[in-house]
């Protein structure tokens, strides 16, 4: 658990060295509560390489297969947690959750 959140706080601290102009408008921004932690706000920010990234280790550290993002697509948020459906390369769907603190739950949607 420590060490998904400081997965995903090492990567939001990243976002903020710049990078590039690899963000692009995320639909599903107008679904984002207004009682968001600093950590899913940092997480939400992220251009969509590093939430990959942040979805991708996640999911590894889940001992679960992953070995690269083809699909990530921001879902409806519930209570206090922010989710993603992702999709790796194996076909594999899964749901990813950010609770407030940073820690990452998956749901493998087979």
């Amino acid at each position: 658990m420590r060490t998904m959140m400081a997965i995903v706080t090492g990567a939001a601290l990243l976002a903020g060295c710049g990078g590039g102009s690899d963000t692009a408008p995320n639909p599903a921004a107008s679904k984002t509560p207004l009682a968001l932690s600093e950590t899913q706000k940092k997480v939400v920010a992220l251009p969509k390489r590093l939430q990959d990234g942040v979805m991708l280790r996640a999911i590894r550290d889940a001992g679960l297969t992953c070995q690269a993002v083809t699909e990530l697509t921001r879902v409806e948020t519930r209570a206090d947690r922010i989710r993603w459906r992702v999709v790796c390369d194996n076909s594999e769907p899964y749901v990813v959750e950010i609770t407030p603190d940073g820690t990452a739950q998956i749901r493998s949607r087979n």
